[in-house]
């Protein structure tokens, strides 16, 4: 597990090095959540509010006034779901009003899947890039760890079309996804 956190934190402590950020710091973190969607359809069925748990992991690195993480997600959707989750690249501007806490605004993108039974009880299979933005509060609990409260958009305009025997087509879509969740984010240096 090292040797993975390793390889991936090198290229973003490269990054931060190449931005003149020599205090940077190595994140490790794991998230838990809801989220919030609709699944909606053209055909008259009735629309499908969701809202999942969620668990995510991230790995990143972090300078003075900003933090770069990339991160999965497994979502705990409904029965009629098989699956959700989603991988992608969050970058934050972080706003420090002292050493113990800072806010934070950034962006995100990434990939959504998903897999779900139609009202016909046939497989659905999406997926679909996303982007939205990152916005919390982040609180330093040691020097090792902080604990942060955050709210995600994620903008996935998902759109799944099956054309029907009597040529009528029939299309479930997805606008955009919400998601609050609280992170333990353990810090180190390489």
């Amino acid at each position: 597990m090292k040797k993975l956190v390793k390889l991936i934190s090198v290229p973003l402590l490269a990054l931060s090095l190449q931005a003149g950020d020599w205090n940077t710091q190595s994140l490790i973190g794991i998230e838990g959540g809801a989220a919030s969607f609709d699944l909606e359809n053209n055909m008259g069925f009735a629309d499908n509010s969701q809202s999942p748990g969620s668990f995510g992991l991230k790995i990143g690195a972090e300078g003075q006034s900003y933090r770069i993480f990339l991160g999965g997600r497994y979502y705990s959707v409904s029965d009629e779901f098989d699956y959700a989750n989603s991988f992608g690249v969050e970058m934050q501007y972080l706003i420090r009003f002292n050493s113990n806490a800072n806010i934070f605004a950034g962006l995100n993108g990434g990939v959504m899947n998903m897999e779900f039974s139609d009202s016909q009880n046939r497989t659905r299979e999406v997926s679909r890039g996303y982007f939205g933005g990152d916005l919390g509060v982040n609180f330093t609990l040691s020097h090792n760890f902080d604990i942060e409260l955050g709210v995600r958009y994620m903008n996935l305009n998902i759109e799944n079309t099956k054309y029907e025997d009597d040529d009528t087509v029939n299309t479930y879509s997805i606008d955009n996804m919400t998601n609050a969740y609280v992170s333990l984010i353990y810090k180190f240096k390489i």
